[in-house]
């Protein structure tokens, strides 16, 4: 793998960084991506081998941008992670999203937009909207920052009163929702009980939705129960002294 360590803490253009990402795809990793339902021009580069590159190359607003119109999938992923978050608009997000047509990369804006100051009133515009993508980012967006319960309102950080709301919503459309949305709300359901001032409340809410159904495509993933998974996680944590917002979850990420 051809990547100079001496570039570590220097600008990268964009054509140095589609080098080293080709270099690193394999038709492997293509395949697996397309079990995933990942559509576009990509060259399958794993997620360890984003991350080494990751280390070496610093954020650039204009890095992104340039990769992002790339339309290649591997440099979209990465323009999601070297976005700087000091530049990024809801504007800027506005356009990414527009050209979403997967969930793969979907996942990564969406979790771009959760790590930016805009991150509530993004998730709370898009959830909103009749494209499908976006509004599955939108309810993605509701279980990263219900995961952040210290985070103020200030720094895009989501109220117990939203997530309230969005229980209510949650059980009276998830089950008549789009294939994506619908694991969206399902998995920001889970997250919202690992919040412990919802806990109940998801509790509550879970136990009336039920199981729900998501067509996991070519994959192996399941789907989980979340009236189950929201106690075995509590249960968890509970051993070890901690909370579910203790762990990795709680953390404010700006990368899946």
């Amino acid at each position: 793998m051809p990547m100079a360590t001496k570039q570590a803490k220097k600008a990268w253009t964009c054509r140095q960084v589609m080098k080293e990402l080709k270099s690193m795809g394999t038709a492997q990793t293509v395949k697996i991506y397309r079990n995933h339902g990942i559509k576009g021009e990509m060259f399958g580069v794993s997620y360890a081998n984003l991350k080494a590159l990751d280390k070496l190359v610093p954020n650039d607003q204009k890095l992104a941008e340039d990769l992002w119109a790339t339309g290649n999938v591997d440099a979209r992923t990465f323009a999601c992670w070297k976005a700087d978050e000091n530049e990024v608009t809801i504007k800027g997000l506005d356009a990414w999203a527009r050209d979403i047509d997967t969930s793969g990369i979907g996942y990564e804006l969406a979790a771009l937009a959760a790590f930016t100051d805009h991150g509530a009133k993004v998730s709370r515009k898009w959830r909103k909207l009749k494209d499908k993508y976006r509004r599955a980012m939108g309810w993605r967006m509701v279980g990263m920052l219900a995961m952040q319960p210290d985070r103020p309102e200030s720094e895009g950080g989501i109220t117990d009163e939203e997530l309230t709301e969005c229980l209510g919503i949650i059980e009276a459309t998830i089950h008549d929702e789009k294939n994506r949305v619908r694991q969206n709300m399902n998995t920001s359901l889970i997250a919202i009980g690992g919040r412990s001032s919802m806990t109940k409340k998801a509790l509550a809410t879970a136990k009336r939705v039920g199981e729900v159904f998501v067509d996991q495509g070519k994959t192996s993933c399941k789907t989980d129960v979340a009236y189950d998974k929201i106690k075995k996680i509590v249960a968890h944590y509970k051993a070890k002294g901690k909370k579910p917002t203790d762990g990795a979850g709680g953390q404010r990420r700006r990368h899946c």
